[in-house]
């Protein structure tokens, strides 16, 4: 692991744009009398719900200390030196009620880690790597002081996205000082495992297939609920781990074309709704229009923006099963095996959509059975993606089911066949 990368790219460059948003919103409330009195009875009232909320953890907690859980306090005391704190913070234990967490704040100018029970039950049942690390975690947030750079740049969670962003760079930054700070890379990510599965069956995940799901769960409504997350997905923390401790394994990744689409859907479908409150409300045909018009100018350059660059109307219309328009365009001589920016071509996105349809007339119109994308193989992204139907298609067209893609992984790897036989018998028999 090296040191010198345990800080998110992204962090410094989020919190620097969250800062001079939040600079210009306080300058504006600073002209308006108004504004400061609001501003202030609202900082007020945050400050005292968490002084209040952190009242009651102190009261009702257990504290960690020389004589109550010496061996974690020990623990604690040891992290906080290695990581360079000036102060070791408080610790305290809570019920959690069955949740798996913890978090750093600040109460009164002193530093607190908050561990819930079911994570500090680790240390009783041989996790005591992994608890080092939920601990070095929360600790890693102190040291960077997240805590009252959130505060200073509190007006910029008024921007759609951005705290967001920001706090899942601060995660990322956070997971990296833990993993070199217990020099631990496994225990980090079986600690991250056990906050999806919990501390009893996170021994038992098989996190290669865990990963897997950065690919497979990929499409608008998951992007979309990571996008207003404060934390990222948690596969992809886990392949952030390996990757930070220099694993040679297969590096996933979402599929851009499948959240590009449900993304345009879901705006789409947000704006009709929009439309239709207009007309409901106005009454007016002529404001109906004027506000159609308008929102589709921003859908269609909202659209835009998630196209991959190089995707052909061929790409779309096979993405979105548009078996008629994909049969027009071929006809007019569009060319099946053009690659976009990625290397997928029209056969990739009928994959990435399970559209076998779109796939045997592509493959009839001369479509390589054997193209690849900047992941994988077309039969092993159909396996990937459980598109079983896809993948034994490909196989009958003459797909090799041995070449391994540009992540090293072969059909054959992911569905563990030791041959073509065994695969196809697998792919039929299987459910996905």
């Amino acid at each position: 692991m090296n040191h010198s990368r345990v800080q998110s790219k992204r962090e410094s460059i989020y919190f620097l744009i969250s800062l001079l948003v939040s600079v210009l919103i306080y300058l504006a409330v600073i002209v308006s009398v108004v504004g400061v009195a609001i501003a202030l009875a609202i900082f007020a009232l945050l400050l005292f719900t968490h002084a209040l909320m952190l009242g009651s953890i102190r009261g009702n907690g257990i504290r960690i200390h020389e004589r109550q859980f010496p061996d974690v306090y020990e623990r604690v005391q040891t992290l906080s030196k290695e990581m360079g704190l000036k102060k070791v913070p408080d610790v305290f234990v809570i019920q959690s009620e069955g949740a798996l967490n913890a978090f750093a704040t600040r109460f009164f100018g002193r530093d607190m880690v908050v561990l819930y029970s079911e994570v500090f039950e680790l240390a009783r049942e041989q996790g005591e790597d992994e608890l080092s690390f939920i601990i070095a975690h929360e600790l890693a947030h102190i040291k960077r002081r997240h805590v009252w750079k959130n505060l200073l740049i509190l007006p910029a969670g008024f921007i759609p996205f951005l705290s967001q962003a920001y706090s899942r760079s601060c995660e990322y930054t956070c997971d990296r000082h833990a993993a070199f700070a217990i020099q631990n890379a496994a225990a980090a990510q079986q600690a991250l495992t056990l906050l999806g599965v919990g501390k009893k069956m996170y021994r038992e995940v098989n996190e290669e297939a865990y990963r897997q799901q950065i690919a497979t769960e990929s499409n608008g409504f998951v992007w979309l609920s990571e996008v207003l997350s404060t934390h990222p997905r948690l596969p992809k923390r886990i392949q952030a781990i390996q990757r930070f401790d220099n694993s040679e394994l297969p590096v996933y990744a979402p599929n851009r074309g499948k959240i590009a689409l449900g993304a345009t859907v879901l705006f789409g479908s947000m704006v009709a709704v929009y439309f239709l409150s207009v007309a409901i409300f106005t009454g007016g045909t002529m404001v109906y229009s004027q506000f159609f018009t308008s929102a589709m100018d921003e859908m269609l350059s909202y659209e835009e923006e998630f196209l991959i660059e190089g995707q052909t109307p061929l790409m779309t219309a096979a993405s979105a099963g548009e078996y008629d328009e994909v049969v027009s365009l071929v006809e007019e001589g569009a060319d099946v095996l053009e690659k976009d920016s990625e290397g997928a071509d029209a056969l990739m996105y009928a994959i990435y959509a399970g559209d076998t349809e779109i796939m045997s007339y592509l493959l009839s119109e001369g479509a390589d059975p054997n193209t690849e994308d900047l992941y994988s193989t077309a039969v092993g992204t159909a396996v990937l993606y459980g598109e079983y139907d896809s993948a034994l298609l490909l196989l009958e067209n003459g797909a090799n089911p041995s070449k391994a893609g540009a992540d090293g992984m072969t059909a054959m790897d992911y569905m563990e066949a030791s041959s073509e036989e065994e695969l196809i018998e697998l792919l039929q028999t299987s459910e996905y």
